[in-house]
Order: C-alpha cells, then structure tokens, then sequence
C-alpha cells in the first residue's frame, strides 16, 4: 500500500504554485496575525508571486517550506503551513500553521499538523519540531498542547504591541516518541 505523506481524506498539503500569489498575499496582510508573524509592514504580490516562481522543492536548502492547506471536498485553499529555521544538522524545525476564519474550528489544522509532523519525520528525517506562540493566542496553545507539544520555555515580554509587551511561549516535541 503506497502512503501518501501530505494528504488525508480531507485534507491536501501541497507545494505552492504561481497561482498561489493572491492567496498568500491576503494571507500575509491580514494584520491581525502580524504580531504572531513579528511582521511589521505589508508584503507585496510581487515578492510572493517571486516566492512562489523560485520555489525549489529544497527544505534544506532554502530552511523553509511553504505549503497550501486545501481542503478536497470543497476544492479549495483553506491554509498555510510552514516549516522554518530548518535544520539537517539538529534535525529540527519550527512550525507555523494558518487557517482562513471560515475553516476554523473544524479539525483542519490539527488534521494538516498530523500530516506535517508525519512528512517531517519519514521524510526530511527531522525529529524535533517547535512552535513560538505569543501567550494571547489561545487556539495555538490549545491545538499544540492537544497535539503533545510540550511548553518548554518562556521569552518574558518578548512580543511588543502598542504599550503592552507579551511573553513568547516555546513548544516542542520530540517526533521520535511519537513514531
């Protein structure tokens, strides 16, 4: 039986395509999330549609990978996720996960986090995964925690906004347990 690493009967991790460029582009200005992304000013269509031109299929190479959450009944994008500050040497990497408003709360980034973890694994042969969560961002904490990360550390008014400083919270989990 052939596995398939990045999709299940719901969901589809794939890479990113040209197309892909609006998409990310309202992903990526949606501001409400620039505090968590520690962005600081809008990205353009061009550096995106540039983003996804150069797409190398390289995780290790480039440190990062970039995938579309789609949802395959509805045939449509429902997320991003992230792979970053990817190491071959520690065998690691951090995690970013985003679902458009309209698909939350309906198990789909807990379903593209199995997938993620399980392709990390068997594939890029990594071991440890990471989060950083802003303290505030209560979903995160809940879906990491649901998926036994462990809080492994605490950056103390780490993250700024306006006059409020906020702790950044580390997570991990060690895949080797898991597999």
């Amino acid at each position: 039986m052939r596995h398939k690493f990045l999709e299940d009967d719901i969901l589809r991790l794939r890479a990113v395509d040209t197309e892909d460029a609006e998409f990310m582009w309202d992903v990526e200005n949606d501001s409400s999330q620039w505090v968590e992304n520690s962005m600081s000013a809008p990205i353009s269509r061009t550096i995106l549609t540039d983003y996804a031109l150069s797409y190398r299929a390289d995780p290790f190479h480039d440190g990062q990978l970039r995938l579309i959450v789609e949802h395959k009944a509805e045939k449509t994008m429902a997320g991003i996720v992230d792979l970053y500050e990817i190491s071959a040497i520690h065998r690691r990497a951090f995690i970013g996960i985003y679902i458009l408003p309209a698909f939350r709360n309906r198990g789909l980034a807990t379903r593209a986090l199995n997938l993620l973890e399980n392709y990390a694994f068997y594939l890029l042969n990594l071991d440890k995964l990471g989060a950083k969560i802003v303290i505030n961002n209560k979903e995160s904490i809940k879906l990491f925690r649901k998926q036994n990360f462990s809080q492994c550390g605490c950056i103390p008014g780490w993250i700024r906004t306006g006059n409020e400083d906020k702790d950044l919270l580390l997570f991990s989990k060690n895949l080797k347990n898991k597999y």
